[in-house]
């Protein structure tokens, strides 16, 4: 079997802890000091990190997930296991009562396992290729209403520092669809001012630029006039930045630091209590609001896919499941004989019974 004996560039221990991998000698993978088991694996984690770019909580997961193959089958050779042992490994965790959509997800890490060590020559054959995911009941995403969107996005107090950092945490998440992560990971030289866009970096490590107007583009300043020096703040308005200032965190939290992730989910909790919008509403559930009232307003579907990141149309078309009034309008304003269904000849008829009123 072909040894690995590090990664491409390498990595840190810091890296490796936050990735929830086990510790290596300065942060270097070494195949020797680890069980042959476990040499495959640890290998293809370093791949999706340093060759894919996938992201410190992608590789986490996955790691959990080929790791459960060991917890169920006992020691695993990676190079000798086949489809009746991955076959039994699924039905032991389906007796667990595993969700149908985590399994899906186990399945995924093991293809893409087998598919790395197919390509490094390392096996000639990829034993999860022909092994079913089960069927995962897809769930719609939870939307709030336009009206009650900005009674969320209002209830920050522009009067004080934190009001104005809540208001530009918002208004960011609902007027440009930012993931999370996207959102905390921005950076003061991929906003322009000038031009009005915005560049973030999503899943996968891919860039997407997109337009910064309207209230998010006026929040966003208002926060950073309060919260930079004047020098600095003229010097991004004009687009004129030095690299110390482009690397300054957007959002920036303790220590000068960038704002966390939790730290986020809180001023949402907040503001969602404050506007009494009910429980389950998160920082991506305004992303989710951004892409159906972007939809129910005539966006193509194509077009809120590139705004969204998303790799797959298939992805974005969830949303027409959540906008039914604009499926049904499209469909009675440019289909031919899409008004000839009762239920809208009865909305014509009663809008034809209906008396005018007199002007007043």
């Amino acid at each position: 079997m072909r040894g690995w004996t590090g990664t491409p560039g390498g990595s840190s221990a810091a890296e490796d802890s936050e990735a929830g991998l086990p510790p290596t000698a300065g942060g270097l993978y070494t195949a020797r000091v680890q069980p042959r088991s476990f040499e495959p694996v640890q290998a293809y984690l370093d791949h999706l990190r340093a060759v894919e770019g996938a992201s410190p909580r992608t590789v986490a997961a996955y790691a959990t997930d080929l790791a459960t193959v060991e917890r169920a089958l006992g020691r695993v050779d990676w190079m000798t296991i086949g489809r009746d042992d991955l076959r039994r490994y699924l039905q032991i965790e389906r007796r667990r009562g595993l969700a149908p959509s985590s399994i899906a997800r186990r399945l995924a890490a093991l293809r893409g396992l087998f598919r790395f060590l197919q390509r490094g020559g390392q096996r000639e054959d990829n034993p999860a290729v022909g092994l079913r995911s089960p069927r995962a009941r897809r769930r719609l995403p939870r939307v709030t209403s336009e009206e009650m969107t900005h009674r969320i996005l209002e209830s920050a107090d522009p009067s004080t520092d934190t009001g104005r950092r809540d208001r530009a945490v918002l208004e960011l998440l609902y007027g440009c669809g930012l993931r999370l992560a996207e959102l905390v990971g921005l950076q003061l030289g991929a906003v322009d001012p000038v031009t009005g866009t915005i560049r973030v970096r999503g899943k996968g490590d891919k860039e997407r630029e997109l337009p910064l107007a309207g209230e998010a583009a006026r929040a966003l300043d208002d926060y950073l006039s309060g919260r930079l020096a004047a020098a600095t703040h003229r010097a991004w308005r004009t687009g004129i930045l030095d690299p110390e200032a482009r690397a300054l965190p957007v959002l920036e939290g303790k220590g000068g630091r960038a704002l966390s992730r939790r730290t986020v989910q809180r001023i949402v909790h907040r503001a969602v209590l404050r506007a009494a919008a009910g429980a389950g509403v998160s920082p991506h559930t305004l992303r989710h609001a951004f892409a159906t009232h972007l939809l129910d307003h005539g966006a193509s579907l194509r077009g809120v896919q590139e705004l969204l990141g998303h790799a797959s149309l298939a992805t974005t078309q969830i949303y027409t499941h959540v906008t039914p009034n604009r499926l049904r309008e499209a469909l009675q304003t440019g289909h031919p004989r899409g008004r000839g269904s009762p239920r809208a000849d009865r909305q014509d008829s009663a809008r034809e019974s209906t008396p005018e009123e007199d002007p007043q």
